[in-house]
């Protein structure tokens, strides 16, 4: 089936800005952060990436955000766009976040003043990178129940740590993209993208491995945080083992 349009769902910490890279001249971007736009002010084009931008709120879709689309969005046209979503194997992805959002600095005095601000945060002493690790899921796991999208911490936290099954299902559970791709076959996720909407464009393949995490050699997660990983993300395990490509 050949599809005029695509849709794609961008799931924090999975090569967010090289996958709109890739997408282009496709993909249009907006102003995500100086002065977002809004649906109402937008055209249709530019909503995939309007709701792709964390900064703009759906209420009780917050993290529904392709029923969102699916209802509200793109009411007539949805089963006819191919939409889809790159998987990050969800440890990795949970350990990027943990560098991205909660242990950014490097060197004595800089971690040190960090560790002093998380313990402040959580009410702990935190004192090594393990314990950071263990806080940070603690918060991430803390905000998958809060009644806020700025508790226990701030909108960005609770949307870059949100698990992936609740942005691509709805409220039955029922997956609404077309297809899902392991995020390491980025480029010939693209490429059957490109294929799919009859674009003729295609990208060479990288011998560059995507969106792997630099620093993920310097810290592995214990037996019991890879646990809680797993308690956090289970359905997110299921996807990645069942993602195409």
């Amino acid at each position: 089936m050949s599809h005029r349009h695509f849709f794609w769902l961008h799931v924090k910490k999975s090569a967010g800005q090289t996958t709109r890279s890739l997408l282009q001249p496709y993909y249009i971007k907006v102003d995500r952060s100086k002065k977002p736009k809004n649906f109402i002010q937008a055209s249709t084009i530019e909503y995939n990436d309007i709701l792709n931008n964390y900064r703009v709120v759906l209420g009780n879709y917050q993290f529904r955000r392709c029923l969102f689309a699916k209802e509200y969005l793109y009411p007539e046209q949805w089963d006819d766009m191919f939409s889809f979503a790159f998987s990050r194997e969800p440890i990795d992805r949970c350990v990027s976040m943990f560098y991205y959002l909660f242990w950014k600095d490097s060197g004595v005095i800089k971690i040190l003043k960090r560790s002093v601000k998380i313990s402040l945060q959580v009410n702990k002493l935190i004192y090594n990178k393990s314990y950071a690790f263990d806080a940070f899921l603690d918060l991430a796991q803390e905000a998958r129940v809060s009644n806020s999208i700025y508790r226990p911490v701030d909108n960005h936290f609770t949307t870059h740590t949100a698990p992936m099954w609740e942005d691509i299902t709805d409220f039955e559970g029922n997956i609404l993209l077309k297809r899902v791709f392991r995020l390491e076959n980025l480029t010939d996720g693209i490429n059957q993208v490109f294929e799919e909407c009859g674009i003729e464009k295609r990208l060479e393949k990288s011998e560059k491995k995507i969106n792997k995490n630099k620093r993920r050699g310097l810290y592995n997660p214990t037996n019991n945080q890879i646990k809680k990983i797993n308690e956090i993300y289970h359905h997110d395990f299921e996807i990645y083992e069942k993602a195409g490509l």
